[in-house]
This record gives C-alpha cells, structure tokens and sequence, in this order.
C-alpha cells in the first residue's frame, strides 16, 4: 500500500487520448444519377443582409405618385392587373350635353303598325285533355271486380236453387233489415273498441299493457272482417226452424 501523503491531495493531470482520424467514406456523398444541388438552394446568399439603416421613407420612392397622378402608369407596374385602359375622366362643368334633340317618329302609328302586323297568340290550354290518356274508352278496373262479384253471387245462389240438399234447406236468406241493424252494431262496437285502445299508454313496458293492446288489436280486425262480410249483397245463415231448435 502507498503510504500516506500530502501530495496525494493534489488532482492528477488529465491525460488527453489521442483523437482518431476522421473517418470518410470512399463512396461519392452524392448517389448516382442525382443532381447537384444548387448553391444558396437552402438558407440563401451569404453577405447579402440588409443594412437597418437604410429603410424606406417618405417621399423616398420611385416617383409612382407622381407619374400616377399625371394619367400614365409606371413601367413597373404595366402588368397583367393594370393592362386595361382607364375609365374616360368626369366631365367638368363647362361641358353640357347636347340639347333639343326631337324625334320625327310617330310612336302611336309605329305602334298600330306593329300591332296589325304581328301574329295573334294562340291562348294555352292548361285544362286537362281526357281524350289522351292511356286509358281512355276503357272499362275501369273496379267495374270488372264488382262484375266477377255479382256474377260469383248469382251463381251460388243458382247452384243453391239448383241442387237442394238439407245443408242448402237449413240456410236462409238474411233480410236487409236485419243485414243493415248487424251491420250498424258491428259499426258502433267498432268505434267503442277503438276508443278503449285509443286510451291506451304509448308505452308498452308490462306484461298486461302488451296483452290488453293486443286484444283489442284482434277484437278490431276481427270486427272489421265481419263488417267486409255484411257489406255483401246477398247473406246466408242457418235456419233455426228447419233445424228443428
């Protein structure tokens, strides 16, 4: 072990390693078939700043307002936005119009004139013309369904005549009396009904709101078919007498 001393104290000198050559490349820093890059394409020209001391000041310019105002423009501002010709000056007040001009033309015979000879406009027909439409001179479609309807009922009611058996003896025909009172009722049980589901909550979150909704759905429809069936002219039902009740 060293021994102690005062001198230990005393930093060492930094020794400094030896610095190694910069190493370069033997391959060219531009790859082939680049271009070369163009002098002063980044930050500009060098030395070229400008002096803070020589800024512009008034009156200093080219003399533009001067050649302006004198109507002529600039050579260096004859460009694509100053190309056209300025606008004639106002007149002053020395100028006055010229006056007492009158005309030799008749207004009221070049008017007559021109109406006598002019073409007389054809009034337009804006109302419709039902002699071209496509189906013009047919027989609309609802005659033909009410037709096969009429015939269908005859028909039944000829095979009825035709052919009695006891199911046809045990059927009678409804009289329109007691057609149109069914009819009535079914009409006024309809509106009952929908009135009790017209108050009825718009939302349906229980189980007993979901079921009153939908019975009252298919006591409507159902209602709605009878009343279909009773509009039919002619209507069969079982005849109590000839059953024997």
């Amino acid at each position: 072990m060293d021994s102690e001393s005062v001198y230990n104290l005393i930093p060492p000198a930094e020794v400094k390693a030896p610095k190694q050559a910069l190493y370069v490349s033997k391959h060219s820093k531009t790859p082939p078939g680049a271009k070369p890059k163009r002098q002063a394409a980044t930050f500009g020209k060098t030395n070229n700043a400008a002096n803070p001391g020589t800024f512009l000041k008034k009156n200093g310019g080219r003399g533009t307002a001067t050649t302006a105002a004198a109507g002529a423009l600039p050579a260096d501002l004859s460009g694509t936005r100053h190309r056209t010709e300025r606008k004639p000056g106002v007149p002053s007040k020395d100028e006055r119009p010229v006056m007492g001009l009158v005309s030799s033309k008749n207004y009221i015979t070049a008017n007559a004139v021109d109406n006598i000879l002019a073409v007389p406009r054809r009034p337009q027909d804006t109302a419709p013309n039902y002699l071209e439409k496509p189906d013009f001179g047919q027989v609309p479609q609802y005659l033909g369904r009410v037709k096969a309807q009429i015939d269908e009922e005859y028909k039944m009611i000829q095979s009825l005549q035709e052919a009695p058996d006891q199911t046809s003896q045990q059927l009678k025909m409804l009289s329109e009396e007691d057609r149109l009172r069914m009819l009535d009722g079914l009409k006024a049980n309809w509106e009952r009904i929908n009135k009790q589901y017209q108050t009825l909550s718009f939302s349906v979150d229980t189980a007993s709101k979901k079921r009153r909704k939908e019975e009252y759905e298919a006591m409507l429809e159902q209602i709605e078919k009878d009343i279909k069936k009773l509009q039919k002219g002619f209507i069969f039902v079982a005849d109590d007498s000839a059953m024997g009740y």
